[in-house]
């Protein structure tokens, strides 16, 4: 269900968007990690419970089991896109020096290719490019705060995607021996 609202609200989520609500979109760090161990543990647990039955899996259990992993692994990758956009946005206010409104200016740390103002859809590119990937590719890191971020989901997406690998080998030579 999560993977299904992210994706249907991407088109919403405009840099002017994103700029003016980057408080209220956000996540707490807490509750991202913890989604992400849940998320991570229920797909592992499906994973070996299909390995280790004695029985064959019913075709539902099967593919729900199966299912777990893909959405398992882009809802952790959505949730650190929001995370990275909200960083990405939280706003220092400036005082033009001109005038006496108060400019709003994101205080940034990732540097997208030929684009000013990023919307949704570049850091959930940026995103699934660091969980794939554990690197980024054409997308820039300026700043210490998101080197921080970024240095955190590579090494869980590293880890996550070696125990899924494992896993679905061992899942693969399971069912190949019955």
């Amino acid at each position: 269900a999560y993977t299904v609202i992210v994706v249907a609200q991407m088109p919403l989520l405009t840099d002017r968007y994103l700029s003016k609500n980057a408080r209220a979109t956000d996540q707490p760090v807490l509750v991202i990690f913890g989604v992400t161990l849940i998320v991570v543990a229920v797909a592992i647990i499906s994973l070996f419970q299909l390995i280790n039955r004695e029985r064959s899996a019913h075709p539902v259990e099967l593919t729900f089991a199966l299912l777990s992993i893909p959405l398992g692994w882009f809802t952790i990758h959505a949730m650190t896109a929001l995370h990275y956009a909200h960083v990405y946005w939280l706003n220092d206010e400036e005082t033009d020096p001109g005038s006496k409104a108060k400019q709003r200016k994101p205080v940034g740390g990732l540097v997208f290719a030929g684009k000013e103002r990023p919307d949704g859809w570049d850091f959930l590119y940026f995103s699934t490019t660091v969980g794939m990937t554990s690197q980024t590719s054409d997308t820039a890191v300026s700043t210490t705060q998101m080197r921080r971020i970024v240095l955190l989901h590579s090494i869980v997406s590293f880890f996550f995607n070696t125990v899924i690998v494992a896993a679905a080998v061992n899942l693969a030579v399971s069912l190949g021996s019955r």
